[in-house]
């Protein structure tokens, strides 16, 4: 489990029972992609434990209201136009948040190292003259 009864409380200062609080860790283990038991890094525990508190916050009226789907009011084709009822939605806005922060949810940039141009032009004119030779086009 990431949180306690107390830890929601500590985080919301909202009381919840152990029920409420098993629903919001598997909708939390759902959102965030990962259960549990493989979460090992301090950090996303932390993370991690106030998005079940915050899930658990949202859902103190009504703990199955998160399984229903959002009633639909309307829908227009043209212009794309939706409008969407007054029940909630499944997950806690501040819960996304702290899913967002977990260290498996950021992005990852990718560094190359350096081109040095004319090392790749001599590259692709001897490929260009094997290609040549190969298919017997002297000519070009």
């Amino acid at each position: 489990m990431f949180a306690t009864v107390d830890d929601v409380y500590d985080i919301t200062e909202v009381s919840v029972d152990l029920a409420t609080l098993k629903k919001a860790q598997a909708i939390i283990e759902t959102a965030s992609g990962r259960p549990a038991e493989l979460v090992t890094n301090e950090s996303d525990l932390l993370w991690l434990r106030k998005a079940v508190a915050y899930q658990c916050a949202y859902m103190e009226e009504d703990p199955t209201c998160v399984f229903e789907q959002p009633n639909l009011e309307s829908y227009t084709h043209g212009d794309d136009k939706m409008v969407v009822g007054d029940k909630p939605l499944w997950l806690s806005p501040l819960a996304q948040k702290a899913i967002a922060n977990v260290s498996w949810r950021r992005s990852r940039m990718i560094q190359f190292g350096g081109m040095d141009y004319r090392k790749e032009l001599k590259r692709q004119n001897r490929e260009t003259r094997r290609m040549r030779g190969k298919w017997g086009w002297h000519i070009l």
